[in-house]
Parts: C-alpha cells; sequence; structure tokens
C-alpha cells in the first residue's frame, strides 16, 4: 500500500492559492480546499491520503480524526505538533511494510521521514502533483463526455 502524508498547514502557506484565502476567506476554507484537491490526487494516484493539521487553539486531549471525500483529515490534540503525529503516521506504516511520502517543506521533518525510509516532496512538488492530477480527471471527463 502506498500512503502520502501531508503536512497541512505547511501546504496551507506554501501554496500561493492558499495563502491567498487566508487572507480573502478564512483558515477553514484554506483546509477545505487542500482537502477537496488532496482527494483528486489520491483518485488519480491510487494512494491513501492523510492530511495533518495542529490544532492551536483547541482544548481537545486527543487527536480527532475525519474521512472527508476518501481524505483522512486528522487534527491534533492540544500541545502536540502536526509535526510530532506526522511521525508517528510514518513509523507505523514504515513497520507495516507501505511506502511513504511525505509532503512537507521542513527540513528537520524530511530528514527525520528520509531516515525512516520514506520519500520527501516539498509543498510546492505536492502542489504539482496535483495539478497533474486534476488535469487528468478534466481529460477523463472530456473523454467520456
Amino acid at each position: 500500500m502506498s500512503r502520502l502524508i501531508v503536512d497541512g498547514y505547511n501546504v496551507v502557506h506554501a501554496w500561493p492559492s492558499l495563502k491567498r484565502l487566508l487572507s480573502t476567506a478564512s483558515l477553514e476554507d484554506a483546509r477545505d480546499e487542500l482537502v477537496r484537491r488532496l482527494a483528486v490526487l489520491g483518485l488519480v494516484s491510487g494512494e491513501d491520503v492523510t492530511v495533518v493539521f495542529d490544532a492551536h487553539h483547541s482544548q481537545a486531549m486527543s487527536n480527532s480524526e475525519a474521512i472527508v471525500d476518501s481524505v483522512r483529515v486528522v487534527f491534533t490534540r492540544r500541545g502536540h505538533s502536526a509535526d510530532h503525529s506526522i511521525e508517528r503516521l510514518a513509523y507505523r506504516a514504515t513497520e507495516a511494510g507501505e511506502i511513504i511520502t511525505v509532503a512537507t517543506s521542513d527540513r528537520f521533518q524530511g530528514n527525520l521521514v528520509r531516515g525512516m525510509g520514506g520519500a520527501v516532496i516539498s509543498a510546492l512538488e505536492l502542489e504539482r502533483r496535483v495539478v497533474d492530477a486534476e488535469d487528468e480527471i478534466s481529460r477523463r471527463v472530456r473523454r467520456y463526455s
């Protein structure tokens, strides 16, 4: 099984389109748009996609998780970073023999994941892959319309 783990806020702040949503709409809108676009990538690539967000202002004592459009969305519990959660997810996945890719532009995080045997792509490389997936979906729709 191939798994993509995304550092949510790292990507939100790296993609120009999502940064614009932060200033013109809301953080929630930027998160929703990221999840929507990651769902397209997962559909085309066949990867299981997980996106992790820090719960900065949450009082939650445990992580919260939901499946949204086939994307596993994780909010960390109070006092825990997305980095910590991503490291745990990556470790468990590699221990289970899964092929993992982590999307983050955080160098330290990337080095940890590589040390576990995982692959790392930057937030901008992830955006390129998402755009390619969206183009592929558009081609498929035109072909069968």
